[in-house]
């Protein structure tokens, strides 16, 4: 004789189990998803390029000098000057204010470290001197300690994008200043 009951289907015990095991694995996952979020890594690394592109093209268009000072954590500042002696603060085109990257702030949750290494004789350096040469296109890029040139740039030079364990550089080329995005 069979009893009244079904042996197809699950008991109302069994399903709420699987729910509360299904949410405590999401509860888990999703924080260690979203920590290591790669959008704000690529936004990051695009802000840096495009902050790159503009000091080279600053210096070409005024053929003077342009200073890339990357020596506080997550802020990489330009600055500019005629005869590369008396700096300001370059503004920037979209903002109107000084030109200063800042992953640590508010834009990026503070959660993207930026690391410039501007490289010369195996040593990495935070501050670069962009010379534009006034008579064309072209510029120099100098390794610069903030109060003299230390010598030419050399290569494997960039600025190093950190969030978590994820990392990327952003490389700048020693002889044609062309900016690599990864």
């Amino acid at each position: 004789m069979k009893s009244g009951r079904s042996s197809r289907g699950f008991t109302l015990l069994e399903t709420l189990v699987v729910v509360v095991l299904i949410g405590t694995v999401a509860l888990a996952a999703v924080p260690l998803l979203s920590s290591q979020n790669p959008t704000k890594l690529d936004v990051a690394a695009a802000e840096v390029g495009n902050a790159l592109r503009f000091a080279i093209g600053e210096a070409e268009r005024s053929g003077g000098c342009v200073y890339l000072d990357g020596s506080v954590p997550g802020h990489l500042r330009v600055y500019s000057s005629v005869g590369c002696a008396s700096w300001a603060a370059v503004s920037d085109p979209l903002t109107k204010r000084a030109l200063d990257l800042d992953t640590s702030g508010p834009a990026f949750s503070g959660q993207v470290s930026m690391a410039p290494k501007f490289f010369l004789g195996g040593t990495a350096y935070t501050r670069l001197l962009i010379v534009g040469f006034g008579t064309g296109p072209g510029t120099q890029l100098l390794v610069f300690d903030g109060l003299s040139t230390l010598g030419p740039l050399q290569a494997g030079s960039g600025v190093v994008l950190t969030l978590g364990p994820q990392s990327i550089t952003v490389a700048l080329n020693e002889i044609t200043g062309l900016v690599t995005l990864p």
